[in-house]
């Protein structure tokens, strides 16, 4: 039998607006603009390392695992676009 919580995970495209991290901590926290909606989110080790490298105003969808509501984590994320100067 899976342990998992499927119903718990979300889906999502945005916009990243902001991000916060520490240098030494493989933690962030960003906020995604979407629909209208932002979207506050956190992501730790390999995947958190990752996001960093976004630059502000790329466009990424992510798979939020929303459990506790109040804290969704990304597990993972794709770049659908990066804007350019």
């Amino acid at each position: 039998m899976n342990d998992e919580h499927p119903d718990t995970m979300q889906q999502l495209s945005g916009q990243v607006q902001a991000m916060f991290y520490l240098v030494d901590e493989p933690a962030i926290a960003l906020t995604i603009q979407t629909d209208g909606q932002t979207i506050a989110a956190r992501a730790t080790g390999r995947v958190a390392l990752d996001v960093r490298a976004l630059p502000r105003g790329a466009t990424i969808h992510v798979t939020l695992d929303a459990a506790p509501p109040d804290d969704p984590q990304i597990i993972a994320f794709t770049i659908i676009r990066i804007l350019t100067a």
